[in-house]
């Protein structure tokens, strides 16, 4: 039994709550798993582990472990990372998360360049516009936009993402025209239902800051689809720029109320505290910041 890899898949485990979990994230079998712990608590002569059909339960053995566990290991990835550091090298496996639209059309294609800087780094990327809890699922990095609201995890501003206010031409020749924010009250708003502030709409504009509450037929918790529902006439709708910026410029949406911009949304980076940040890490955190 190699015991630092029967450690990380114990740490797993109980960091995930499942076998099957660690085995499909390791790409192992269920069984091996179940294996490798099963020679730990033989090794240890004591029952890490409280196993039933629908969770599992860390003994106090198995609590004092963990523990001990997630400090070697720790300390051992620190000490790989000196070196790295030390010697410029950039290897292993790092995975990210980052949001699905945002993701896919700006930040997915910035991962080029990088990993031909690095070419001895393999990249895990997951799409996600949902809250990821980044020790569970094992991400060592995660780009997020909007408000932070996981204080236990470092965060770096990348930048800030404009956003406009667009509706299709169509819309907006079949409709009053918008005049002011309250005037938003009489139109139909496509609302992106995962944004903090939902239907409400915030904005800088000329007199400083205003907000407005607005209705509308339909919402979607997939940025694709409100900027889909807005090409297609459906309404007005708050995008962000990276996601309408090529529409705008064809002529499929414009923007309404120019001078009155909706707050612009910060980007970070975030990942969790450990005391030597992985070279791997801080090397994609400062490249996506310098182009940012």
């Amino acid at each position: 039994m190699d015991r630092i890899s029967a450690m990380q898949l114990f740490r797993r485990v109980v960091e995930t709550g499942s076998f099957s979990a660690v085995s499909r994230e390791m790409r192992i079998s269920q069984p091996t798993v179940s294996k490798q712990v099963a020679a730990l608590e033989a090794l240890l002569n004591t029952k890490l582990l409280n196993r039933s059909t629908r969770q599992l339960n860390l003994t106090d053995s198995g609590q004092h472990y963990y523990a001990r566990c997630c400090q070697i290991l720790d300390e051992l990835a620190d000490t790989e990372t000196e070196l790295q550091q030390q010697q410029a090298l950039v290897t292993g496996l790092l995975r990210i998360n980052m949001p699905i639209a945002a993701g896919r059309m700006k930040l997915l294609p910035l991962l080029w360049p990088f990993l031909e800087q690095y070419p001895d780094l393999k990249l895990d990327v997951h799409f996600n516009d949902s809250y990821v809890d980044l020790v569970k699922e094992g991400v060592d990095v995660a780009i997020r936009v909007g408000e932070l609201s996981d204080s236990s995890l470092v965060a770096r501003k990348l930048g800030t993402i404009p956003r406009y206010m667009v509706a299709s031409p169509e819309y907006i020749e079949a409709h009053s025209k918008v005049t002011c924010v309250e005037s938003l009250k009489q139109h139909n708003c496509i609302v992106y239902s995962l944004l903090t502030t939902q239907n409400e709409w915030h904005f800088e504009g000329p007199d400083g800051k205003e907000k407005v509450s607005v209705q509308g037929n339909f919402l979607s918790n997939s940025p694709d689809a409100i900027r889909e529902a807005a090409i297609q006439g459906k309404g007005i709708a708050v995008i962000l720029g990276w996601l309408v910026e090529d529409d705008i410029e064809q002529g499929r949406l414009e923007v309404i109320m120019a001078d009155h911009a909706p707050t612009p949304l910060d980007i970070h980076a975030v990942y969790p505290q450990r005391r030597f940040v992985p070279a791997k890490v801080r090397l994609l955190i400062d490249y996506l910041n310098a182009i940012l």
